[in-house]
């Protein structure tokens, strides 16, 4: 998919308190700003007392403003069915907000579970990363995974740099057009600490990500 430079980008990160989702959505605003992004809205929606709890935000940007100023950007908030890239950094949280989705939308998920109370608790049961994949494949045939959390384990020894990972992933897509990689690099360096080991994650996830989309491609043309 083509994006024109006046069409409205609407991304979907979606996860639990505790894996960046908050930090990773400003980090795609603050580069778009430095990409000179002319209109940049966003929205969050999560439980503050809740660890582990669902998290999802709204990140929508217009690289530049119609002429038509009903075709601008106005609202934070994604419409059902208009979301372009579902970054999803638990990956049953694809389907708790599958509203968003529609026949357009590219899914990337990070395969590391965190059950929820109920299935802890034997109540319900958590499908399989197969499952969830055949559920969204009905929506689009756009659907991507890797384990982000087992790569940052393997590289940093420790998880905090799995959404980092995923936004490298979802850099291959092109649903999150005209920001150079050098922008995000630029806001890792300014506002993340480990600037070095967050940007190695972002390039890790853009190497894998690449794989994974051209693997996918051959296998399904």
């Amino acid at each position: 998919m083509k994006f024109n430079e006046t069409d409205i980008v609407n991304v979907v990160i979606a996860g639990t308190a505790g894996q960046g989702v908050i930090s990773l959505k400003r980090l795609v605003e603050y580069a778009a700003q430095k990409a000179g992004i002319e209109n940049i809205l966003g929205a969050e929606q999560h439980g503050l007392a809740q660890r582990e709890g669902a998290i999802i935000s709204h990140t929508r940007y217009q690289k530049k403003a119609s002429i038509d100023p009903r075709k601008n950007l106005q609202s934070p908030l994604i419409c059902y069915g208009d979301a372009d890239l579902y970054i999803c950094i638990e990956p049953v949280e694809s389907l708790r907000r599958g509203i968003f989705a529609s026949n357009k939308t590219t899914f990337i998920l990070n395969e590391r579970t965190i059950p929820p109370i109920l299935i802890t608790a034997d109540l319900e049961s958590y499908p399989t990363i197969e499952k969830i994949k055949d559920i969204l494949n009905g929506y689009s045939k756009e659907v991507y995974s890797m384990n982000a959390t087992e790569i940052s384990l393997q590289e940093f020894n420790r998880s905090q740099q799995a959404n980092i990972i995923m936004l490298g992933f979802a850099i291959p897509t092109g649903k999150i057009p005209f920001i150079d990689i050098e922008c995000f690099e630029e806001v890792i360096k300014e506002w993340l600490r480990d600037p070095d080991d967050n940007i190695k994650a972002l390039h890790l996830g853009i190497i894998e990500g690449e794989k994974i989309i051209k693997n996918s491609l051959i296998l399904n043309p």
